[in-house]
């Protein structure tokens, strides 16, 4: 392989050897859940594992996979915005290298083709990439994104649906554990925001 192929491989993760694949049309194994709504709002079935951000108020859904952490990685996984009704604030991604909830780095994307890459230090936020319009994303609902993220020594590389969209320097963060996350709502309506995961892949170098 020459350089440039070996460069591009490394940033892109396509290359990278599957260490965990998971469509999550049941409850896998391995997996653990939190939210700040008082009813877990989420379900395995046909559309994967759905995550409701119930009308009325904020919240927070995070599912984790706790069996391992990893550091050099690439988390690639579908997120399809199944309802949402405005107004609406509320996005969904992959949290990663994660120490915890409150340290970590996340990426979201949002129901109208924006994403953002956040570090997360003592659960204080730094925007890496504040929100920002990117035409690879497909807004509204129904529409699936395939997200992926590559997280390669010192750098982070995000793709949507094999567009690549930024990279980022950050050594912040080495390793930690992954997580699924839906965030937001809207205290001014009572509707719901739903959200879709699925055909988890997650490789290694």
């Amino acid at each position: 392989m020459s350089d440039s192929a070996e460069n591009a491989a490394a940033t892109d993760g396509s290359e990278w050897a599957p260490v965990l694949e998971e469509p999550f049309k049941a409850e896998p194994a391995g997996w653990s859940f939190a939210a700040t709504s008082r009813t877990p709002p989420l379900r395995f079935d046909a559309p994967g594992l759905v995550v409701t951000l119930p009308g009325g108020e904020t919240s927070v859904a995070a599912y984790w996979y706790e069996k391992e952490q990893f550091g050099d990685a690439s988390v690639t996984v579908t997120i399809v915005l199944l309802s949402a009704q405005e107004p609406t604030q509320s996005y969904a991604g992959v949290s990663f290298r994660a120490k915890s909830d409150k340290d970590n780095y996340r990426v979201f994307i949002d129901g109208e083709g924006y994403y953002r890459l956040t570090r997360r230090v003592e659960n204080v936020s730094t925007a890496l990439v504040d929100w920002t319009r990117n035409e690879a994303l497909k807004p509204g609902p129904g529409e699936e994104n395939r997200l992926r993220v590559v997280a390669s020594k010192g750098e982070i590389t995000l793709w949507a649906n094999g567009v690549k969209l930024t990279t980022v320097a950050d050594p912040t963060f080495e390793a930690g554990h992954i997580a699924l996350q839906a965030q937001g709502g809207s205290a001014e309506s009572e509707s719901a925001t739903v959200f879709a995961f699925r055909d988890l892949v997650v490789a290694k170098p």
